[in-house]
């Protein structure tokens, strides 16, 4: 074997995987613009409805439920305005995704676009537009007096990440079951609504009975937004959490989501 021969065996592969991750990078942005532009238009507001829409969801229900008499150290618009946008990610993430593959199937013609090119895209988009309108309004709210500053801004940016975390483990699972069974898809609105007890968006953990507490803190979803609300209200609310213990099941979620779109993907493609 030649020297010549010898180095181009052994040189490392790592500017074809550079190379390929732009490329890759490149198709889910080109995806995310064309699902934006397909869902929103080009005229009127446009894409800004990506950001409009669930800040609407988010003021629509901060003003329903204002009337509730708030806690002592907090209003319940404020509880709102702070919890309200971590269900976002999760319900309208899933809402989105279930039958994307089997919707955008034309597409898997062109080679560089691979199927979890589309839930990728899709994901970045609803993920975009939740956390965008949380941030603009939390500003604003700051501004009004209706919210605070956070207690400790790095515990809340953490708990944030992992409710994203959860909630995109919990997309693909969604999107994935979806594909590989039509039941699962006409289903999946019931699974959401009956996931909301279990969401620690409406009701804070400390209000609830410590049996049920102790339950509720199996679900990380609740564990991570109190994890959350720690870092926004520090003394002010009570919170409880097992934030290892969420990592861990999050991790889990997370493997088990790309197992089943392995093979919900397959399912696809030959079919």
């Amino acid at each position: 074997m030649s020297a010549d021969l010898r180095a181009q065996i052994n040189r490392p592969d790592s500017p074809r995987l550079m190379q390929q991750l732009r490329i890759q990078g490149r198709v889910i942005w080109a995806l995310t613009m064309r699902e934006a532009i397909t869902r929103f238009g080009r005229e009127g507001l446009g894409t800004i409805w990506l950001v409009a829409e669930p800040a609407m969801f988010i003021i629509g229900v901060m003003v329903i439920f204002s009337h509730i008499e708030s806690g002592p150290t907090y209003s319940i618009a404020e509880y709102l305005a702070v919890s309200y946008p971590t269900l976002l990610f999760w319900r309208n993430g899933t809402g989105r995704v279930n039958k994307a593959m089997e919707i955008n199937r034309a597409l898997l013609h062109h080679q560089p676009i691979r199927p979890m090119d589309i839930i990728y895209s899709r994901i970045l988009l609803e993920f975009s537009g939740a956390a965008g309108s949380f941030f603009i309004l939390y500003l604003i709210f700051v501004q009004l007096g209706i919210c605070a500053w956070p207690a400790d801004v790095l515990k809340m940016a953490v708990g944030y990440i992992l409710v994203i975390w959860f909630s995109f483990a919990f997309v693909l699972i969604m999107a994935a079951l979806a594909e590989m069974s039509e039941t699962i898809e006409r289903v999946s609105h019931i699974i959401l609504y009956l996931m909301l007890p279990f969401s620690g968006v409406f009701i804070p953990l400390y209000a609830i009975p410590e049996k049920f507490r102790e339950i509720l803190l199996y679900f990380p979803l609740v564990d991570v937004v109190e994890y959350f609300h720690r870092g926004y209200y520090g003394d002010r609310m009570p919170t409880y959490y097992h934030i290892g213990y969420s990592i861990f099941v999050i991790l889990g979620m997370t493997l088990f989501g790309y197992a089943l779109t392995i093979i919900a993907i397959r399912r696809v493609q030959s079919s």
